[in-house]
């Protein structure tokens, strides 16, 4: 018989973590725990910025979910019938969802990946993200950090007006440099004139400018963009289908933002099927949802995992870095 549970956890950042939406130096996230016998498995509820969902919100649908669900949940599949039967938010059904796969994977004494049937990878390349901040303060942030060692480095900015800060961030780093908008921009004309300003550099993406509102905004800019546009707010926890090819050239698939492993796995294949690049992308969060991420990692196009760098104490060890790429920690 089966027993849930779930926690906060506070998480304290190294640095004030600003994007176009706002700002934190904590962050509150939550552990979903299941237990059966002498076996637990765990999984992560990550939050937004902008708190669309609340801690009470995650709170109001667990107890419902407790309440509802049979003790007794006999498989995957079951699991899964049990989560489509009502509306969770998107965040806590991961949470739910991987617990219990985590679960399985110590019943088995395996690994999730076997548990889902995907190919395991440990040694996988990372971006590191720069949260928005100064032009000024952006060097010493660069050397403190260490940040040349990354194969590639995400730039948060807020609009149009960030250009000299993109600049700097090119003469300290010669890598592939991506550029995160958080729907920031106003209209596709500011987006192109921003680009202008900048075809010179080395940037291998650019990251929902615009506010996923504006399709027709987001089409006239996939039209005439000279960087790959990568859709993140555009994608939630629905369908990848046809018309994000006529706005964007990929997709950022987070487990968080998709409801789960398999909804995720799901816009992935359905990302490729319409020949869009895909990304697997994270908030900030700690190990325990960025090794959830690493089990769907094999043939990714681009990985942004860095969530739990950011964090000044890292609670459950199952993963680190090591000169820009993540691997298991011994404990997984």
């Amino acid at each position: 018989m089966g027993n849930w549970t779930i926690e906060k956890i506070n998480l304290p950042l190294k640095v004030n973590w600003k994007i176009a939406r706002g700002s934190m130096k904590e962050k509150t996230n939550m552990v979903v725990t299941f237990r059966e016998g002498k076996l637990e498995g765990k999984g992560e509820v990550a939050f937004t910025t902008h708190g669309e969902v609340t801690v009470s919100d995650v709170e109001e649908a667990f107890e419902d979910f407790q309440n509802r669900v049979p003790k007794d949940i006999n498989g995957l599949e079951n699991m899964l019938e049990e989560l489509h039967k009502e509306r969770i938010p998107s965040n806590l059904r991961f949470a739910l969802e991987s617990s219990y796969v985590h679960f399985l994977a110590k019943l088995m004494e395996d690994q999730p990946s076997r548990v889902l049937g995907v190919r395991e990878v440990n040694n996988l390349p990372t971006s590191y993200s720069i949260p928005h901040m100064e032009v000024e303060e952006v060097e010493d942030f660069f050397n403190k950090h260490n940040l040349s060692r990354f194969p590639s480095i995400k730039l948060k900015v807020i609009g149009a007006d960030d250009v000299a800060l993109v600049r700097k961030v090119g003469e300290l780093y010669k890598g592939a440099l991506r550029i995160d908008g958080n729907e920031g921009f106003k209209n596709s004309l500011e987006v192109l004139e921003f680009c202008n300003h900048l075809k010179d550099l080395n940037i291998e993406l650019l990251e929902q400018p615009l506010s996923h509102k504006d399709f027709d905004e987001c089409v006239k800019l996939r039209e005439k963009s000279p960087f790959l546009l990568i859709a993140d707010e555009s994608l939630q926890d629905g369908p990848v289908v046809d018309d994000f090819q006529r706005a964007f050239h990929g997709v950022n698939i987070k487990l968080q933002k998709a409801g789960g492993y398999i909804k995720a796995m799901n816009q992935m294949r359905e990302a490729r099927s319409l020949g869009l690049k895909t990304m697997l992308g994270c908030m900030i969060e700690t190990s325990l949802g960025i090794s959830s991420a690493m089990q769907i990692a094999y043939n990714v196009d681009f990985l942004d995992l860095d969530g739990f760098l950011h964090l000044k104490e890292e609670p459950f060890g199952l993963a680190f870095e090591d000169n820009g790429h993540l691997f298991y920690s011994f404990s997984h």
